[in-house]
């Protein structure tokens, strides 16, 4: 019965989202209603008080800086700040090279493990580690700490071995001229009119596959993916570079970048620099084009995907779009798609009236620019709260497994959680929603001139906030149970 129950924990690839096993979160109507309000109110509140720019500059624009050099590192960096590439800090490469072999290890341990290790999913190292690691825990501290996906990308990793290798074969260049053309060497130029397009599309297709495919139960298919994964960005690595690929294609890169922004540490100009949480969303090379914008709501949007198929309205719908003839996969296709176009649909609306309440020769698209980063911060709420539990449940079975991958335990240990986790799930929601609505407030005020045109430009988008934010509560309120016609 014990295993049974750690089995049930992941046998739908919508554990990915967090809601692996049937629950039922307890937290009060009122309490619901209460927090909702709450939210409103601030957003309100926030909208109608800070109106002072030195204040909002100066929360902003604080930043402390991290250097680790000593005072001789620094010195000769001085000294030879002329030259064309300045030299690391030596605690910078070392650190690079332990995380590079670090996530060469762990992507070979996901094929190694997902082709010879148990088929159990909680037992398996390499389900545990893809969707406790790279699902959970990695993005968590990209918006939590500081974004570690450069450091440890396996898949970046490899393609500039392979970009070098492919500079020392073609030779007549010197080692310099190697390391400075590493990351842009590429048969053909990265065409423009992409942009980051190929991120959406793959982000898409990453979350459809985890749901229709038995990736926790079948670890050799999670294995297979893996290895094409890894070959979708070495091949377009070596026809485009490594920098422009990964850049504008890589949808894991993509999304560690963004979810980054939210971090208070960031790295700039080479340096690392403690700042409050979510000031760079103010930035306007957070987000610059049309595609990074459909990559955010794709973000967000993908998130309340996966908590809406495994509630009972989302378990009705797919059941009804199976009944009409639709296969299964078809349907939850649909619903993807779907709820996607509506969300960009409510997103350029929000666009429009904002440009309408707070008359301006601005763009369309450049108002949508700057307003989609506030976004992460709910999407970084949300996720929390969808994964927090999740992480905290399988990790004794990620450590039993990681000790002995090919032998772990039979009975793998899972955490019960306690009562007040959904309490806790709620808050961290709102905790997004609040830096989202302050984002979007400073965001406001760096772009229009004008206090009253600067507040009536947020009203559309703290509505899509608002909306969004009771919509993502009342999911997590909802008992949860297995999505259907899933062949985890």
């Amino acid at each position: 019965m014990a295993v049974a129950v750690a089995i049930d924990t992941v046998a739908a690839s919508n554990v990915a989202a967090g809601l692996g096993d049937e629950r039922a979160i307890t937290v009060p109507t009122w309490l619901t209603l209460l927090t909702g309000a709450g939210a409103v109110g601030a957003s309100a509140l926030l909208a109608a008080l800070v109106t002072d720019r030195r204040v909002i500059d100066a929360l902003h624009d604080w930043e402390l800086s991290l250097a680790l050099e000593s005072a001789r590192s620094q010195r000769d960096s001085d000294a030879e700040q002329s030259t064309a590439v300045p030299t690391p800090p030596r605690w910078l490469v070392v650190g690079s090279a332990v995380g590079s072999v670090l996530g060469l290890l762990a992507l070979g341990a996901v094929v190694f493990v997902g082709l010879e290790g148990p088929t159990m999913g909680t037992a398996n190292f390499a389900v545990l580690l893809s969707f406790v690691g790279l699902r959970a825990v990695l993005p968590t501290i990209a918006f939590l700490l500081v974004d570690p996906w450069p450091t440890v990308d396996p898949f970046r990793t490899l393609a500039n071995g392979v970009s070098a290798l492919l500079e020392r074969v073609r030779g007549s260049r010197s080692p310099t001229e190697r390391r400075r053309t590493l990351s842009t060497a590429g048969l053909f130029a990265y065409p423009s009119r992409l942009r980051s397009w190929p991120a959406v599309i793959g982000l898409a297709a990453l979350v459809w596959l985890e749901l229709v495919l038995p990736v926790t139960t079948n670890p050799q298919l999670l294995a297979a993916l893996a290895l094409g994964y890894a070959g979708y960005v070495l091949v377009g690595s070596v026809l485009f570079s490594p920098a422009a690929w990964i850049r504008h294609a890589d949808p894991l890169s993509t999304l560690f970048r963004l979810y980054g922004a939210v971090a208070p540490i960031q790295r700039r100009d080479g340096a690392f620099r403690l700042v409050v949480p979510g000031s760079r969303l103010r930035n306007g090379d957070v987000v610059t084009d049309a595609s990074e914008i459909a990559f955010v709501v794709l973000l967000v949007w993908e998130l309340t995907f996966n908590g809406f198929v495994v509630t009972p309205p989302g378990a009705h719908t797919i059941e009804a779009l199976v009944g009409s003839g639709l296969p299964a996969p078809a349907a939850y296709l649909l619903v993807l798609a779907g709820g996607y176009a509506l969300a960009l649909g409510l997103y350029a609306l929000a666009t429009r009236a904002s440009r309408r309440l707070a008359p301006t020769y601005l763009a369309e698209r450049l108002l949508a620019r700057r307003f989609a980063p506030p976004l992460l911060a709910i999407a970084a709420g949300y996720h929390l709260a969808h994964y927090v539990g999740f992480a905290i449940s399988l990790a004794p079975a990620t450590l039993d497994a990681a000790a002995n991958p090919l032998s772990p335990p039979v009975n793998p240990t899972t955490l019960a959680l306690p009562g007040w986790m959904g309490t806790l799930e709620i808050v961290m929601l709102l905790a997004g929603h609040l830096l989202a609505i302050w984002a979007a407030h400073a965001v406001a005020y760096d772009v229009f001139p004008g206090r009253l045109q600067a507040v009536r430009s947020q009203y559309p988008f703290l509505a899509l906030m608002v909306v969004y934010t009771a919509v993502s509560l009342w999911l997590l309120t909802m008992p949860t149970t297995q999505p259907p016609y899933v062949a985890g």
